[in-house]
């Protein structure tokens, strides 16, 4: 895998939101942006990470959205990147810490939000890159894949790590999503 780095796929455009912000109010900011997360901000800096999944694990639970504060439903102790820190490292840390979304950190200050399908889109790419250089000096498509990832990566359907990804039109789906 190369060493390309987290901030050459950023996108430095993130929901932010407060502590005290009702969770409904916050989610309605990321369903507007497109983002299946916030950070939730204490002036400037990150207080934590409110993602799709723990609200959902809210509405299971019977919590009333409109009144929670996000301060009681957010991850106050988020993953966290630098800039410089590499596709593969990322992704090493997303999966082997069960989390779904990493804070890109200059310092104290948050320049980003990366999730599972940024990276497997970056990691797609990388192979797709490994792919064309090995064929065209000579090598099969076989051969630029036995990194040792070929096979393993983040599912794009649903950001879950699995070792049975399948290019099902145009996304690297595990089985579980293939089925859907």
């Amino acid at each position: 895998m190369t060493t390309l780095p987290v901030r050459d796929l950023l996108s430095r455009d993130y929901v932010g939101v407060s502590e005290s912000d009702a969770v409904l109010g916050a989610v309605q900011l990321m369903r507007e942006a497109g983002e299946t997360a916030a950070v939730v901000l204490r002036g400037q800096d990150a207080a934590g990470v409110l993602t799709a999944a723990t609200v959902l694990d809210r509405l299971l639970d019977g919590d009333d959205l409109e009144r929670t504060p996000v301060a009681d439903a957010m991850n106050p102790h988020p993953e966290t990147v630098t800039p410089e820190t590499t596709v593969a490292e990322a992704t090493r840390r997303l999966v082997g810490t069960g989390t779904t979304h990493l804070l890109v950190t200059d310092g104290s200050e948050v320049v980003g939000v990366l999730d599972a399908r940024d990276l497997a889109a970056a990691k797609r790419t990388e192979q797709a890159a490994t792919t064309e250089t090995t064929t065209a000096a000579g090598g099969t498509e076989e051969s630029a894949v036995q990194d040792g990832y070929a096979n393993q990566s983040i599912c794009e359907g649903c950001g879950s790590f699995s070792q049975d990804l399948v290019n099902v039109d145009g996304q690297l789906l595990c089985p579980d999503c293939r089925t859907v």
